[in-house]
């Protein structure tokens, strides 16, 4: 069997997999605080290529599926308990005894009187503590301090942690490959009551990468087919 063969393999299950994830980044176009996944191409050499011989074949394959954490469109709610992050930062929120960090601030009150997001997730104050909430209508400047009818009832922590560590977890949830209690506040964000960050899915965008990725997808699907067609066509020639 050619090596070319399996070389134009890896490639179709390349753009294969670039489809199956641009499928799910437009699918979540219109998810508040989604944020579209890209796949890293690399290629490996065999081993007469590495050992500076002739004839060598390269493989496409995907070491990587990274997050592109791009602010998306603010999109106003009016709702007092809704707010989005302009600039770097996340929420910091807890559920089941584990810390999370998300951009989706849909947050909603919950029956005891805590500020909880659309899941039951404790939202997190800058010092790490849940945020107990005042009766009546509520008020939140830039910086998340939040004020009731009685003055300053508490203020929502907006952190920086190493976005390579983050790894998503449904919900508009990231969990972190560190120690969450030990990320820092973000100096380079303020906060926007009543609005709420859209997905950074540019619809157009994704359209053409997928169209790209197809074109390229049935491009190796032809030369399978031909090397396959080499391929009897030298069985015949041997036969003779």
């Amino acid at each position: 069997m050619s090596s070319g063969l399996y070389a134009a393999l890896s490639g179709a299950l390349a753009r294969m997999e670039t489809v199956e994830t641009v499928t799910n980044n437009l699918s979540n176009a219109n998810t508040p605080g989604f944020k579209k996944d890209r796949l890293c191409f690399a290629s490996i050499l065999d081993q007469a290529t590495q050992n500076r011989r002739s004839h060598g074949v390269n493989y496409t394959y995907i070491p990587d599926r990274k997050i592109d954490f791009s602010e998306g469109v603010t999109i106003q709610t009016n709702r007092d308990l809704d707010v989005a992050i302009e600039g770097k930062g996340f929420f910091k929120v807890k559920r089941g005894g584990q810390e999370f960090f998300t951009r989706l601030g849909n947050f909603t009150r919950s029956k005891n009187g805590q500020l909880v997001t659309r899941s039951g997730a404790l939202v997190l104050g800058n010092g790490g503590q849940p945020i107990d909430l005042p009766d009546g209508v509520i008020n939140i400047d830039e910086n998340g301090v939040i004020f009731g009818k009685d003055g300053e009832a508490g203020r929502l922590g907006l952190f920086a942690p190493d976005e390579t560590q983050l790894v998503k977890q449904g919900s508009g949830l990231f969990s972190y490959n560190g120690d969450s209690t030990a990320v820092k506040q973000s100096k380079d964000g303020r906060l926007l009551q009543r609005h709420l960050e859209g997905s950074n899915v540019q619809s157009m965008q994704e359209v053409v990468v997928m169209m790209t990725s197809m074109r390229g997808f049935e491009s190796y699907q032809k030369a399978m087919k031909n090397y396959f067609s080499i391929e009897e066509k030298t069985n015949e020639i041997g036969a003779l």
